[in-house]
């Protein structure tokens, strides 16, 4: 049997505070929904092994406070990352408008 190789990707999920970051990262890795909102602090990250084709993904998926007081912290979270999730509340039009400013940000972070 020939050994799977396996490739660790770094995902982190951006967006304004309170947008749903956590609830859709705990939902994609455990299955698991809370309707009470606790704020994350800094960041929090749970992994997620995939599987396409014949190659094994380990998913390192980064939750990120979504408050600006945090930004600041974002240079050392966004280091290494692959990809971002850019996370909106669909009944806030601002987190939808500041979805362009997350995306900027983590394109000047990762270059």
């Amino acid at each position: 049997m020939a050994s799977r190789r396996r490739t660790l990707l770094k995902v982190i999920i951006l967006g304004d505070s309170g947008v749903g970051k956590t609830s859709l990262m705990n939902q994609y890795v455990n299955k698991k929904f809370s309707n009470q909102y606790k704020a994350t602090i800094g960041a929090d990250f749970l992994t997620k092994e995939v599987q396409f084709d014949d190659r094994l993904f380990t998913l390192q998926i980064w939750d990120t406070a979504g408050q600006e007081r945090f930004q600041s912290l974002g240079v050392a979270f966004y280091r290494g990352a692959d990809c971002c999730v850019l996370v909106n509340d669909v009944n806030s039009m601002k987190s939808f408008d500041n979805l362009n400013n997350w995306r900027e940000e983590f394109l000047i972070q990762v270059m």
